[in-house]
């Protein structure tokens, strides 16, 4: 019996010593979650205000001899100075652009350059690193593609000395040109635009192998075709178009006539268009004009006498 209830005395000292312990790990677990919550808040503080001071991104390309700046910022930039080798500074305006494309000329040899970004809050971020330059032509040729009529007239310049270009269109056998004695910096070539939809691509290469290429797609069309004839006192008009017809507008005697009187744009739908104009008697002027759909005019005035 003595032992039974010296059995239930150890129970009831031990109910209150678990409770304790239970209520002690609480409070302990409810500190470090406390600490933990106040830790993320001052680790999202610390985030925020770093945030708030980016500085700017510059990317520098070296291209022969010059280099290509893209800078670009989360505030409107005020002016950007550069130096070589800690001489004469440069400074460029920004105007109060995020995103800046500049070029500088690159100097002969082995130089430092220094470039420093200002922002609208006047703060300033500087950048520095080395380029090298060597002696001689390491600068790349220049093409110049334009469109005269049904050609292209296609012009590669180079600050020195020009040897060839190479152009072909699609996968089609290259045409090489050389560059004449007479004109060592910049060669010439018309060429035809083929019909449809082509890649014509150029390679300039000059005399120290420095080599530069332009590729761009073509759409050939030819203008539209007019014809005049007679058939007695008649003028008969035959318009084609290769690509389809737009409208066609002519005026005879000042008297103005038009497919699309209204200019509502409609085309005509048709490759092939013919009208018949009955002619005064006397002297008759005619001038006609005829559009495609893909834009292209093509004028044609005549006379005709009944």
């Amino acid at each position: 019996m003595n032992q039974i209830l010296y059995t239930n005395n150890q129970k009831r000292k031990g109910g209150p010593l678990e409770l304790k312990t239970i209520f002690l790990i609480f409070a302990i677990l409810c500190i470090v979650f406390g600490l933990i919550l106040a830790g993320v808040a001052g680790f999202n503080m610390l985030k925020n205000k770093q945030g708030g001071q980016k500085l700017p991104i510059v990317e520098i390309l070296q291209e022969g001899a010059v280099l290509n700046l893209n800078i670009t910022h989360d505030k409107s930039i005020d002016k950007i100075v550069y130096s070589w080798n800690q001489n004469a500074e440069t400074v460029l305006q920004g105007m109060g652009r995020t995103e800046i494309q500049e070029t500088i000329s690159l100097p002969k040899g082995t130089n430092n350059l220094v470039l420093k970004v200002t922002d609208i809050n006047n703060k300033t971020t500087t950048y520095q690193n080395t380029y090298t330059l060597p002696d001689g032509d390491v600068t790349n040729p220049e093409i110049e593609l334009l469109v005269e009529g049904s050609k292209i007239k296609i012009v590669a310049k180079d600050e020195t000395e020009l040897d060839y270009i190479i152009y072909y269109w699609n996968d089609e056998d290259e045409t090489t040109v050389e560059v004449r004695e007479d004109s060592l910096q910049q060669i010439e070539e018309k060429i035809d635009i083929l019909k449809g939809e082509n890649t014509l691509t150029i390679v300039a290469v000059d005399k120290a192998g420095n080599e530069a290429t332009k590729e761009q797609v073509f759409k050939g069309v030819k203008k539209p075709k007019i014809e005049l004839g007679k058939d007695g006192t008649n003028l008969v008009i035959t318009v084609t178009d290769e690509e389809g017809l737009q409208k066609v507008e002519y005026t005879l005697n000042g008297t103005e006539y038009s497919t699309d009187p209204q200019n509502t744009g409609t085309p005509l739908n048709r490759k092939e268009l013919k009208i018949t104009q009955p002619l005064a008697q006397g002297e008759n002027k005619i001038t006609i004009k005829a559009y495609n759909i893909s834009g292209l005019e093509a004028e044609v005035s005549g006379e005709a006498t009944i």
